[in-house]
């Protein structure tokens, strides 16, 4: 809520002074970035659990060996105690969650090295807080539970440039089965330390930048717009919004490494600004896209977002000016088509038809909608107008 001051001038005018809006803005996690940083690894372990760490390290099973990555990590972390987990998969579910809290407590390891993508870090993340809190993890995600204790020290090393999930308090338990989907946050649950280097972007496939990138760039718009938002949060919305706009393109289609290096540090401001004013309305309308047609998340994310960056606009008029110069456009109509030409310059698909998504999935897919998430977007939307607009996008 803004300050206001009203006071009359001598003329019997109201002055009104908007002043600076009260805010509070929190980043616990120490940011250390460029490129060559995972060299620091061990250092930041040591620093963190101290020179008898026993190290438990979460990976995927097959990106980073293949890479040649894990081998000079593995030897890196030689000198500590160390148990690596190498199961994590796509779409963390909750029973590979408890499979790894037990490992982890098994193994009696101090401190959790999560390396890898946003579902690596969800996983990695709800290890080390898990690690003081008993229990199930879908307890935590339904509400049954309640985080109460600070986990064991967690260092983040992204491989990707989109979930942010390095900088952020949740990760997010998903289940197929049931077409469920939850969140797990804490103020507790934000990593000790985010280790971002570029370069471990550079081996990223092309539609995995793309996706990724996408993620964190909508993210950023949902942030500005968000009734949450806030001057801090702003100005980190606005340079994701540049950076992704002057370099996601390229970072698609093989410009090298200036553009992933700018892509790296644009998700990870982009996470440091929506932990505090949060993604809404397009990460909502994902969730039926990823749990009823498999679409992955950035893809299913950013496929509305030039539909909801219409919906919103009217509300945050004031602010239009300056979002329209940080995406180098001049009007609203212009704004939508270059977040489209972005999407298709890098592969992605900005139609539902084109997603397998059909009219005949839209009740279901509402039904699916967390509606709560979109309590922070400056327009109230009801079921029928959020039909309607998805039905645009067919």
């Amino acid at each position: 809520m803004g300050c206001r001051d009203t006071r009359t001038c001598k003329g019997g005018c109201t002055i009104i002074d908007h002043g600076v809006p009260n805010h509070s803005f929190y980043m616990p996690t120490r940011i250390v970035y460029g490129q060559g940083t995972l060299a620091r690894l061990s250092e930041l372990v040591e620093e963190t659990a101290g020179p008898d760490a026993h190290v438990f390290l979460v990976t995927g099973p097959n990106n980073l060996k293949a890479q040649g990555t894990l081998d000079s990590v593995l030897a890196d972390l030689g000198r500590f105690e160390l148990t690596h987990y190498g199961g994590a998969l796509p779409f963390t579910p909750p029973n590979l969650v408890d499979d790894a809290v037990e490992a982890r407590r098994a193994s009696g390891a101090n401190v959790v090295v999560g390396i890898g993508g946003g579902s690596v870090l969800d996983l990695a993340k709800l290890v080390a807080i898990l690690a003081s809190n008993p229990g199930p993890s879908l307890d935590y995600g339904t509400g049954v539970r309640r985080i109460g204790q600070p986990g064991i020290p967690f260092i983040a090393v992204p491989t990707t440039s989109g979930s942010s999930s390095e900088v952020t308090s949740a990760a997010r338990l998903w289940l197929f089965d049931e077409q469920e989907s939850y969140a797990v946050s804490h103020l507790h649950m934000y990593p000790t330390t985010a280790i971002v280097d570029p370069d471990l972007a550079l081996t990223m496939p092309s539609d995995l930048a793309a996706a990724t990138g996408m993620d964190a760039f909508t993210s950023a718009f949902e942030s500005y717009w968000a009734t949450e938002s806030q001057p801090i949060t702003d100005a980190l919305a606005l340079r994701v919004v540049r950076l992704y706009a002057q370099n996601l393109e390229d970072s698609c289609n093989g410009a090298g490494a200036e553009a992933r290096a700018n892509c790296a540090l644009a998700a990870t401001i982009s996470g440091v600004g929506y932990t505090n004013s949060h993604p809404n309305i397009c990460h909502a309308f994902s969730q039926p896209l990823t749990l009823m047609k498999g679409v992955a998340h950035g893809q299913a994310v950013a496929v509305s977002l030039g539909a909801c960056l219409k919906w919103n606009a009217p509300a945050i008029s004031h602010k239009l000016p300056a979002l329209w110069e940080a995406l180098g456009v001049e009007s609203l109509d212009d704004a939508v088509t270059r977040v489209e030409q972005i999407m298709e310059h890098c592969g992605l698909k900005t139609r539902l038809e084109d997603l397998g998504f059909g009219s005949d999935d839209m009740e279901t897919a509402l039904d699916l909608v967390p509606w709560y998430r979109l309590k922070i977007v400056p327009r109230e939307m009801s079921r029928l107008q959020a039909h309607s607009l998805l039905e645009s996008l067919l």
